[in-house]
């Protein structure tokens, strides 16, 4: 049998069949227009691709898949199908192990690679959106502090901390003289007091440092006035301000200055 022969016999085992050729296209995968060659006879030299859907379509329409081959490739050995034979229903590929598990595999890699391709973009677009959230400042500090900046050994004349008036509060005045004193709590405080209307102290406190003065007249600017601790007369007054930092404080009145 030649090559002919070969697609002839496949021909009109299809048609005994009652099978078009999409019908045989779509169960055994192969496309419509090689299934036309195949019956037309093929190539002269089929290539090994060539012989695969060969053998495919012969066994999937019930003839010897190796007789098929052969004779496309020249060779004359004779079929071993009967064409006058009961018609024999359509093999199912599914349990070839040399075709369509191939084809299945392929497919189900290219899932996997569609599934995984996915995955990464949607991380992707994940990663380099901008979520809201709090503010953070260094230190560890939920909010930034005002607090000034000032130099360990260098007395500051002025605090620019902010462009506004520093607050000015007036203690209730006491009679006699009055005995202050200062120390910062957790961080460093700028300081300047002046006693009956002379500067005795402007300078920097750290936590751990305190000054203490007396007079009648006592002004004190702060500038770090929530974390200065104020004691009048032994008297611990707590810090100057629960919500200021730059602030000016009066003790006593100028009218008990000598």
């Amino acid at each position: 049998m030649d090559r002919q022969e070969a697609g002839t016999a496949l021909r009109d085992k299809r048609t005994s069949l009652g099978m078009s050729l999409e019908d045989v296209a779509r169960a055994t995968l192969l496309r419509k227009s090689v299934l036309q060659s195949l019956e037309a006879g093929g190539p002269p030299e089929p290539d090994g691709f060539f012989k695969s859907y060969a053998r495919r379509y012969a066994e999937y329409v019930g003839l010897n898949g190796d007789d098929v081959v052969a004779a496309l490739a020249g060779s004359t050995r004779a079929m071993a199908a009967d064409s006058d034979a009961a018609p024999v229903q359509p093999a199912k590929l599914g349990h070839s192990a040399t075709t369509v598990p191939a084809y299945r595999k392929k497919r189900s890699l290219a899932s996997a690679v569609l599934i995984v391709a996915v995955a990464i973009v949607t991380a992707v677009v994940l990663l380099s959106k901008t979520w809201p959230g709090t503010p953070v400042v260094p230190g560890g500090q939920d909010e930034p502090l005002n607090t000034p900046s000032v130099p360990s050994n260098t007395q500051v004349p002025s605090l620019p901390v902010t462009p506004s008036a520093p607050d000015t509060t007036t203690v209730s005045p006491t009679d006699g003289e009055t005995t202050l004193s200062f120390a910062p709590t957790t961080q460093r405080a700028w300081l300047e007091i002046t006693v009956d209307g002379s500067v005795v102290f402007s300078g920097v406190l750290r936590p751990g440092d305190s000054t203490q003065v007396s007079g009648t007249h006592v002004v004190v600017d702060f500038g770090n006035a929530m974390y200065t601790r104020v004691t009048i007369n032994g008297v611990d007054q707590g810090v100057a301000s629960p919500d200021k930092t730059v602030m000016t404080l009066e003790y006593g009145s100028p009218a008990h200055a000598p």
